[in-house]
């Protein structure tokens, strides 16, 4: 897999970024130097996906919508970053064993476990699915917070907006025997407090978290 187009838009989001929103990242060292990991984030604005991809230190593959790549431009830049297309509804299997192929490659896998943009902007709660991949994988799972990304993108607009936007990349939850026996739902809710403490940490109220509806 080539990956002088990922580094190249890489390069220029991050100007983007920095030039137009104030782009700060902190935690930069809870990412593994090397290794196979999840990256688990919030999800509230459409610009969510490219700031995790500038702002983890490593290449990430992230999933996306099967519909964009209906999208000329759209689903050409996908396939360029080598994203991994994934059918709404139920459970996409085969988009599954996908992240799971990368993760047992050694690489990064990008994921937004609260099932979609958070349409309030307040956080949600993530789902089963991140505890069932880690499993799987055997990975440690990355908690990540992004907050700016909604006043700068709100849902429904297409015109940016000026607003300072920040990256947290939290501790790791680490893939033990201990993390094993435990249920999905108990690591999906750690990811969820683990999101609440970098709340904290970016001097912020944290949102109220939701229950999962799923």
């Amino acid at each position: 897999m080539t990956h002088w187009f990922y580094d190249l838009v890489k390069f220029l989001l991050w100007l983007f970024f920095r030039a137009g929103f104030g782009l700060e990242v902190v935690g930069r060292e809870h990412v593994p130097e090397r290794g196979a990991f999840l990256v688990a984030s919030n999800h509230v604005s459409y610009l969510d996906p490219p700031l995790i991809g500038v702002a983890c230190p490593r290449r990430l593959r992230f999933m996306a919508l099967a519909d964009l790549y209906d999208h000329l431009l759209l689903g050409a830049f996908l396939r360029g970053i080598h994203a991994i297309p994934l059918k709404r509804g139920a459970g996409d299997l085969a988009a599954f064993r996908a992240a799971l192929a990368t993760l047992r490659r050694g690489a990064g896998v990008a994921i937004f476990p609260e099932g979609g943009r958070q349409l309030s902007g307040t956080l949600g709660a993530a789902r089963r699915g991140v505890g069932l991949l880690a499993d799987a994988g055997r990975v440690p799972v990355i908690p990540v917070l992004v907050q700016g990304t909604f006043q700068a993108l709100p849902p429904q607009e297409r015109r940016l907006h000026r607003a300072k936007i920040r990256v947290a990349f939290g501790e790791p939850i680490a893939y033990t025997d201990a993390l094993a026996s435990r249920r999905h739902e108990q690591v999906a809710e750690a990811v969820s407090q683990a999101w609440r403490r970098l709340a904290q940490q970016m001097h912020e109220p944290p949102s109220s978290i939701g229950k999962d509806p799923g």
